[in-house]
């Protein structure tokens, strides 16, 4: 719930920080507070809200809310500071507000550390997806993978399954409570996992949250070649088409001691790169005025 802006009069935070907050009520009430208290004002974002993907389970509620954009651009001009996940969000709402800071998605060490997924050593690897209802487009690209390498490895989905390939994969999870996520994803015990992204605007806007989580669990990486995926993360990139995808895993699993090394090493890389703990004063710089 919301304090009443009195309350924040009465309070005097240094600063207030709010996320996705495009009802009129909800502007109306950051209007409120903005004539009743001097805190610096934070607005976050993680997505590109603006242009849902066609075949996510979101995209009906956006659609039905024609002025999305016109109260998304308002709220966030009633902010000193918008903050957001990616250099594409950046550019994308370059002008929405007077000041706009990058700051990347970290894993929290309290709830992603110390998890250590068992490598089963079974007869066929254990390759896996995990994510939500939102990924139907996604999982669309790899559901002829699936069907061709079905009698090759044991598929493992957590979170959604299209019907489709239902019937090849060897285990599906249903979707958890975010506070149980991390351990179910450590339950999975992948040999390989998965990561394909549709080459689109909402995609290419999207963190590289994915790749955190897969490689903190030693989860060595097969992604889609695709902006949120680069840089110098020890993973596999792709481009979507079938073949490419087909023969990467085949060649990845192929050689299961080096593909524990690529998980190993992965998890070394976000260990010492991606933990939030360790980058705590990215965040106090983001939410206090300068």
């Amino acid at each position: 719930g919301y304090f009443h802006p009195r309350e924040y009069a009465r309070f005097e935070p240094d600063s207030i920080v709010m996320q996705r907050q495009l009802q009129w009520g909800q502007i109306e009430l950051i209007q409120r507070i903005t004539r009743i208290s001097k805190a610096f004002r934070v607005f976050e974002l993680d997505d590109l809200i603006t242009n849902i993907p066609i075949m996510s389970s979101q995209k009906k509620v956006f659609v039905e809310q024609k002025d999305v954009h016109k109260r998304f651009r308002k709220a966030v001009s009633l902010f000193n500071r918008f903050v957001v996940s990616t250099d594409y969000l950046a550019e994308t709402f370059k002008g929405y507000c007077d000041e706009i800071v990058v700051v990347p998605n970290y894993l929290e060490r309290a709830r992603w550390d110390g998890l250590t997924p068992q490598r089963l050593g079974s007869e066929k690897a254990r390759v896996g997806w995990a994510g939500s209802s939102t990924h139907a487009g996604d999982l669309r690209l790899i559901e002829d993978v699936v069907k061709a390498t079905s009698d090759e490895i044991d598929w493992i989905f957590f979170g959604m399954c299209p019907d489709a390939i239902r019937h090849l994969v060897k285990e599906y999870h249903e979707p958890v409570k975010l506070q149980d996520y991390a351990s179910k994803l450590a339950s999975l015990n992948l040999d390989l996992a998965i990561a394909p992204l549709e080459d689109i605007p909402f995609n290419h806007g999207k963190s590289h949250l994915r790749l955190l989580e897969y490689g903190v669990m030693g989860y060595p990486v097969i992604c889609t070649d695709i902006t949120p995926y680069r840089g110098s993360y020890p993973v596999v990139r792709v481009p979507n088409r079938f073949k490419d995808w087909v023969d990467a895993i085949r060649s990845q699993v192929s050689d299961r001691d080096s593909l524990a090394q690529q998980g190993d090493d992965l998890r070394s890389y976000i260990q010492q790169n991606w933990m939030l703990e360790d980058h705590l004063d990215v965040w106090l710089k983001a939410w206090t005025a300068s």
